[in-house]
């Protein structure tokens, strides 16, 4: 990221690892798969599911310590992303091995910059501890692992950051109503330091709550309630971001487009920003079941 946009944050930005840090993160945030309703509904073993989404996230203000630090970012990022994932047994239980290929273009209007490429390589899967798909009830245990295989690792590109990461996450869904069910999920992250200069993140805490209305058995509608805490950068002992405390509402709409084939529809913005961007996003994604 071309250091004369760094230069042109308050003072206390004017570090090029602070401004850049800041924005790479707090953007890489949202660039990435994050479980939606429904998400931690097992499916029968021998389900396949190849699933492509689209996402785009703007922001134009950034916010340090719950005030906001810079304006007229012009900061832009679209996004694609591949997943396949096989539902199997493994004894008693379903699980779902799965592999995530993200990939976009990132800009920032600001300081007139633009990079784009592969992103990091995501695989892991979920264990299921209850799967009853009667009684619409779902327990399940996940582990994601993250390479750091993307491009331009040094240059604050948000899908890729040149270090190894550890997401744990556990995902309870339940059908309490005939037209309605939740999901709540918990999530911890973990982090390499950075390759290149050793820089250290502290985990992030995340927990997501989905409340979805079905209309019929092809349809649903949903609002989700995520936030964040955590995930402070250093370096050499020095803080360079703060910790997250963040909020994010979204609105979903899903249906089936035809057998085996779901379409959904989502808008998210962010309640509550301590540290990094205020975003607003949309995502488009498809399922295709075999």
């Amino acid at each position: 990221m071309n250091p004369l946009f760094c230069a042109q944050f308050r003072p206390e930005f004017r570090s090029l690892a602070l401004a850049c840090g800041l924005v790479a993160w707090s953007v890489s945030a949202v660039a990435d798969v994050k479980p939606d309703g429904g998400d931690y509904q097992a499916a029968p073993p021998g389900t396949d599911l190849l699933v492509v989404y689209a996402q785009h996230h703007s922001a134009d203000s950034l916010y340090a310590r719950g005030s906001k630090a810079a304006g007229n970012l012009d900061l832009g990022l679209d996004v694609g992303l591949l997943r396949y994932v096989h539902f199997t047994r493994w004894g008693d239980y379903i699980v779902d091995p799965q592999v995530i290929l993200p990939f976009g273009q990132q800009k920032v209007g600001l300081a007139d910059s633009r990079t784009s490429g592969i992103g990091d390589v995501i695989f892991g899967g979920t264990l299921w501890t209850i799967a009853d798909m009667d009684k619409g009830e779902h327990l399940g245990w996940s582990v994601f692992f993250t390479a750091p295989t993307g491009s331009d690792k040094n240059q604050g590109f948000a899908l890729s950051n040149n270090r190894w990461a550890t997401d744990l996450q556990v995902g309870y869904v339940r059908r309490f109503a005939p037209r309605w069910s939740v999901d709540l999920i918990g999530e911890v992250e973990f982090y390499q330091n950075q390759r290149d200069t050793g820089a250290r993140r502290d985990p992030l805490l995340q927990t997501h709550a989905h409340l979805r209305y079905h209309l019929n058995d092809a349809t649903h509608f949903g609002v989700s309630y995520r936030h964040s805490w955590g995930a402070q950068d250093s370096l050499d002992g020095v803080a360079q971001t703060n910790r997250r405390n963040n909020g994010n509402l979204t609105l979903s709409a899903a249906t089936f487009l035809a057998p085996g084939l779901q379409g959904m529809l989502q808008y998210s913005y962010d309640t509550q920003v301590q540290d990094g961007p205020l975003t607003r996003g949309i995502q488009a994604r498809l399922v295709k079941i075999f």
